[in-house]
This record gives structure tokens, sequence and C-alpha cells, in this order.
């Protein structure tokens, strides 16, 4: 499939503030960027609220290992 680039125009305080989240979460801006578009374009709706929910899934996972192992 080919590719191609989309290019906007927004200030630097929200240029930085999307992309400390983007870095927070350990997700690409690609990646929300086009999960932004498929859920405005009516296509996979649920995508970013399942790898939400797996994030905090993984989370909970390592809490309660590095309980155990303690």
């Amino acid at each position: 499939m080919a590719e191609t680039r989309i290019n906007i125009r927004i200030s630097p305080e929200k240029r930085e503030a999307f992309y400390s989240k983007v870095k927070e979460e350990g997700k690409s801006v690609t990646d929300v960027l086009t999960d932004l578009i498929d859920q405005y374009v009516g296509n996979k709706v649920e995508t970013s609220e399942i790898l939400e929910l797996k994030q905090r899934v993984q989370k909970l996972e390592e809490l309660m290992l590095g309980e155990t192992a303690a």
C-alpha cells in the first residue's frame, strides 16, 4: 500500500504537549494520528480504547509481578 504525508500547522506548545503524551504512553506519533483519523472517518472505532486498555492491563501486570517478586 502506498503511503503519503500530511503536514499541519500547530503551535509549538501544542506540538510539545502532543509529543510528550505520545512518548509518555509509549506510542508513535503516526499510530496516534492514524487512529484518530480512522475514528473520525468511521473506521476502527474502538482502536484507541482497546490500545489504552491493553496498556492499563500491562501496567497492572507489571505491578502485580513486582509485588510477587518482592
